[in-house]
């Protein structure tokens, strides 16, 4: 660290910088403090074993059995797997019903049909099945059955029965037993095969019902892929560094306690309701809608074939061209639907005559061997007797290019009605998520994290989810309340945020009177001097003034690990928290460590006074074990906290005579004191350890966050006594004990005085503070992207105890305070307080001397002490016990 310090005297017209850089350090004490607890069971599980225990009867116990049963099977359709989950393998089953049939005819023989219809008729089992499961497992009818809450009867329970019921046309076996086998086609006396429905638009239409299941589908698939994304992205942080696993645990159980919000289900509902109805609604009108060619080219060939039949009698000729006529038609007919195999496959003209001259009747085996049976159409004529004899006509046709062009556009139906629901929904959700559901779930998190820890700083700029609009102005406007309340409670109103913020267990009302507790802290009072003067004087700019006080001292506070409880105008009332009673219970002493003797000695005692003493003795050393006084100085990491609160203080001295808004008012004309005597601003401090109450002060018109106690009121006597003894800063033994050894080395006791209401000697200890100088100006370390205030504040974090040897600041304040100085100073204390008052007084005056280039002129102390003993005649009062009533409130 490299410092430029300027000449010791003088302050006007000097300008001076030093630079400044971050050392590492030991861990904050909050980090210290932290204690791992045990893992504590849940009520949920406290009170399910006091259920199971008040169970007598076996109906009571085959009811929790039941219900066991049923939240398994709940957890199993939500997480069961085998080798996939069970929503994969839905969605296998899904899409094979979907597509399957089209598959089946575009791309495999004959021979798997079987196959195909196994798995069709397993489908149909497994859909049947997960409704049934659903609808015991995700309904309650606590209420009735007209009353169901949950999945049964409900939107997606019709949805998914339509989806059902579509399949019936499609399980042989079923639809042989409800007589769906064969349609007659009209009144001419024409009869088809299975071949006639297939291109039957209310089929295909009840076939698109099954799209509605693909909505689960959407909803699992995009849930999952959320989730992909976010492991990715957890996994690049803790890559990059930014995160450690422990952290990236603790945010991922956070985030499986999340809920979506009710105002999110319910409109993600609705918009997938709504295009559900659309969709199907376009499904059955669109086909209702749409012109189809009633021309039956090959039923008219053939009807009028018959006819020809009829006609031609026992004319051979004639009846041969017609055939032949008949069979070219068929043939360009086939052709022309881009067949690559014969259309008219058979042909049977009754009476049979003509066979030896022509070639009427055939059947082509080998094509209709290889072809579907819905691929075969048979079209037969009614016969007609004319002279004894039947004529009739009888022909079959290959279906096939019909079959495969149909499935084609099946297959293009489906695709396209897929697509307009992933998008449909895709744009109402993402509109929905944009402009309500973030926003609103961004605020529910600002709330839950202020309530959940009300002093930790958010960023909430860097948040996911802004909104738009109103949304947004409402979501600024949460941010400036929390940090509203985060500046006006403070660390004492802590609890009352957060009882308040809590979204469960608050209540309707606002109660800020919560209960006080009891919480151990470093109390810290400081106080402007010459407040009157500056309010006279500086009159409507005192608040400017006072602000650029309260700049410095929060600021410096803050950075070294304290946080400011009150303003008080002049003063300023600063802790350093160390935990609240329950927190540091294991802490407690059996005694005062003076004591811990008498006590012990008691003890032995009673061993031989009996044994109803000895049963006394161990009753009230287990209750002071109990219920007795925090040691602080058995917790770890506190002296390196209190070593930053004083260090916090002496810092805000030395920025107070280095802030260049503060510095200007000593030039100030109307502070003048008369004469060349500038104004200077000075501030007394007091330090002082141990328990307070914290909680609220007032009513609901207004509340004071605040601590309660003596040891308050000490910090506050401290800063009151520091004026009687011409320093800055005092502080008591209780906290002078908990300060680590180096910082106490730089630390000189100046007295031992007893307070109002007190009667116990307390001795109190000053930390010198030459303020006659000029502090340089601070600049950041070249070449560091770093501010000023950024490796300040990394200095405090590395705090450790080398600080006082090598902190410029600190060995600038204590340059008077000379080892030559201290070892004087000490011994006419000594002298002092062992009665010894002629060599106090010269030892104490050779002291002042030493001082003479102090603020005041000379040591503070050692004229409050020659003060005393001149008003005392100089000569040591018989009941001299060594201290001194401390006058100063």
């Amino acid at each position: 660290m490299v410092s430029r310090i300027s000449p010791m005297s003088g302050t006007e017209g000097v300008t001076a910088t030093r630079t400044v850089s971050a050392d590492p350090g030991l861990l904050s004490h909050e980090e210290l403090l932290a204690r791992n607890s045990g893992r504590r069971r849940t009520l949920e599980e406290l009170i399910a074993k006091e259920q199971l225990n008040r169970l007598t009867s076996t109906r009571d116990r085959v009811s929790l059995l039941f219900k066991r049963v049923r939240k398994k099977v709940r957890w199993f359709i939500d997480n069961g797997q085998v080798k996939i989950s069970y929503d994969d393998f839905m969605m296998a089953v899904t899409i094979f019903v979907l597509f399957g049939d089209d598959v089946r005819i575009l791309c495999f023989p004959p021979s798997a049909d079987e196959g195909f219809s196994f798995f069709v008729n397993l489908s149909f089992i497994l859909f049947v099945l997960e409704m049934l499961l659903h609808c015991w497992a995700k309904s309650d009818y606590s209420r009735g059955i007209f009353k169901v809450k949950g999945y049964a009867f409900s939107f997606f329970f019709w949805l998914d029965m339509l989806a059902v019921l579509s399949m019936v046309p499609d399980v042989s076996w079923l639809a042989s037993g409800l007589g769906f086998d064969d349609s007659l086609m009209d009144s001419l006396g024409t009869t088809a095969t299975k071949a006639g429905k297939i291109g039957a638009k209310s089929s295909r239409v009840i076939r698109m019902a099954r799209l509605v299941r693909l909505v689960k589908l959407y909803k699992v698939t995009s849930q999952r892929s959320r989730e992909k994304q976010q492991v990715d992205d957890i996994k690049k942080l803790v890559e990059s560094g930014h995160f450690s696993h422990d952290e990236i645990q603790e945010y991922l159980e956070k985030s499986n306690t999340r809920k979506q919000s009710k105002v999110g289900a319910e409109l993600s509902d609705i918009i997938t309701r709504r295009v559900i109805v659309v969709v199907l609604l376009m499904l059955c009108i669109v086909p209702l809608l749409t012109y189809s060619s009633p021309v039956d080219d090959e039923k008219d060939a053939t009807l009028f074939l018959h006819d020809i039949n009829i006609q031609a009698g026992a004319d051979c000729d004639y009846l041969g061209a017609s055939v032949n006529d008949f069979r070219s038609f068929m043939d360009q007919l086939g052709g022309g639907k881009g067949s690559d195999q014969a259309f008219l496959v058979s042909l049977d003209v009754s009476p049979p005559r003509c066979e030896g001259s022509l070639l009427i009747n055939f059947t082509d085996e080998e094509t209709v061997s290889a072809i579907r049976d819905e691929a075969l159409r048979t079209i037969s004529t009614a016969p007609v007797t004319v002279d004894g004899l039947v004529y009739s006509v009888t022909a079959e046709f290959n279906l096939t290019s019909y079959l495969r062009q149909q499935s084609i556009a099946s297959v293009n139906l489906m695709v396209f009605v897929i697509i307009m629901l992933i998008v449909l929904s895709t744009q109402f959700n993402g509109d929905a998520q944009r402009l309500v559901l973030a926003p609103i779930e961004n605020m529910m998190a600002i709330v839950n994290m202020v309530a959940e820890d009300p002093l930790e700083e958010i960023d909430f700029k860097s948040m996911p989810g802004t909104g738009v609009y109103e949304t947004h102005v409402v979501q600024l406007a949460i941010e400036k309340i929390t940090a509203l309340l985060r500046i006006g409670f403070g660390v004492a109103g802590a609890e009352i945020i957060s009882s308040n913020m809590a979204v469960e267990g608050s209540g309707t009302c606002f109660n800020p009177m919560i209960p006080g507790k009891r919480v151990y802290a470093l109390f810290g009072f400081c106080d402007i001097l010459s407040f009157d003067l500056c309010t006279e004087k500086l009159e409507d700019e005192i608040m400017t003034f006072v602000n650029s006080v309260a700049r410095i001292v929060h600021d410096e506070v803050t950075r070294w690990g304290g946080t400011c409880n009150k303003n008080l105008g002049n003063a300023f009332l600063m802790v350093w928290r160390i935990g609240d009673e329950n927190a540091l219970a294991e802490y407690r002493g059996v005694g005062r460590r003076g004591s811990e003797g008498s006590a012990t000695s008691s003890f032995h005692e009673g061993l031989s006074s009996g044994p109803d003493i000895l049963s006394k003795q161990a009753s009230a050393i287990d209750f002071k074990r109990k219920h007795g006084a925090i040691d602080l100085r058995r917790i770890p990491g506190l002296d390196i906290l209190s070593d930053k609160a004083l260090v916090g203080f002496l810092k805000v001295i030395v920025e107070v005579n280095r802030d260049v808004q503060l510095l200007a008012y000593r030039s100030d004309k109307r502070l003048s004191l008369g004469g060349d005597n500038n104004f200077s601003l000075r501030m007394g401090f007091g330090l002082h350890a141990g328990w307070a109450i914290e909680g609220a002060v007032g009513s609901l018109q207004k509340v004071d966050a605040t601590y309660l106690s003596p040891h308050v009121n000490m910090a506050a006597r401290m800063e009151a006594a520091s004026r009687q003894f011409g320093v800055s800063l005092l502080m008591t033994k209780e906290f002078f004990k908990l300060l680590s050894e180096p910082a106490q080395k730089y630390c000189r006791k100046i007295d031992v005085v007893t307070v109002k209401g007190s009667n116990v000697p307390m001795p109190i200890y000053t930390y010198d503070t030459f303020q006659n100088q000029v502090f340089p100006q601070l600049r950041a370390p070249k070449f560091s992207s770093l501010s000023v205030q950024e490796v300040l504040t990394r200095q405090a974090e590395n705090y450790d105890a080398s600080t006082w040897v090598s902190d410029p600041d600190l060995i600038q304040l204590r340059r008077l305070a000379t080892p030559i100085f201290l070892k004087t100073f000490d011994k006419g204390l000594n002298n002092y307080l062992g009665g010894r008052w002629d060599e106090a007084r010269e030892d104490l005056e050779k002291a002042d001397k030493l001082m003479a280039s102090n603020d005041i002129g000379g040591d503070g102390p050692s004229r409050a002490i020659l003060k005393y003993m001149e008003a005392n005649q100089w000569a040591c009062p018989p009941s001299w016990s060594g201290h001194r009533p401390l006058t100063s409130k």
